[in-house]
């Protein structure tokens, strides 16, 4: 039961023992505290127990506070990138799998699959740009104007299959015709481009995000 600010203070302190920087993080607290007591206390008629009731719902119980911090402290760069790199990844491998069960294993699910992904290839293309707006949104939330060496080698690292993908594509190293009728000229020539200004388009995201977690 706590029943006084100290109660409060020792039994996040035992909640917070496995969270970084967690003697100054219970400063930051402890002075929250304070003002928060003050507060109730100055302007509305009460005890210091009815106060102390009144600051749990406004601050929430250590174990809910101790839980918010964990989950902070959970996001690293390390989480972020490879969330994205993985995803990423994942949509490739699911493409050439797509691909090439398309081309080898005659299947009516895979016809059907394979004709509705080629007949919106503008669709397909816009969401892919949102994903790398999303990437860039992310890291500028989470970690400010401090992610921006994060996203930028995030960015090329889940670039890098694509990359690949287009050029084996384009010196004809993977024939043109696996991918019919979706790489048509003008096709190859947008994703091109496209790809050119995907980075723009997760630099805009970050920045976003950075203005989203002030």
């Amino acid at each position: 039961m706590i029943q006084s600010k100290q109660d409060y203070i020792d039994t996040l302190k035992e909640e917070l023992k496995t969270v970084p920087h967690a003697d100054e993080i219970l400063d930051e607290i402890d002075l929250h505290l304070d003002d928060v007591l003050e507060d109730i206390l100055c302007n509305q008629n009460v005890t210091e127990t009815e106060a102390m009731e009144k600051l749990l719902e406004r601050v929430g119980s250590p174990k809910e506070l101790a839980a918010m911090y964990r989950q902070e402290f959970e996001v690293t760069p390390a989480k972020t990138q490879w969330t994205f790199i993985s995803t990423n990844l994942i949509f490739f491998i699911i493409g050439i799998g797509l691909t090439i069960v398309y081309h080898l294993v005659p299947l009516t699910i895979t016809n059907e699959l394979w004709g509705f992904l080629t007949s919106i290839p503008t669709v397909i293309m816009v969401l892919y740009m949102v994903f790398w707006g999303l990437l860039g949104y992310e890291i500028g939330k989470e970690f400010g104007f401090g992610g921006r060496k994060l996203l930028y080698r995030t960015f090329y690292i889940t670039l890098l299959p694509n990359l690949i993908l287009m050029a084996l594509v384009v010196f004809r190293v993977i024939p043109l015709g696996w991918f019919d009728p979706l790489l048509s000229q003008p096709f190859i020539i947008a994703c091109i481009l496209c790809t050119i200004i995907l980075y723009p388009i997760s630099y805009t995201g970050f920045r976003w995000g950075i203005l989203r977690s002030l």
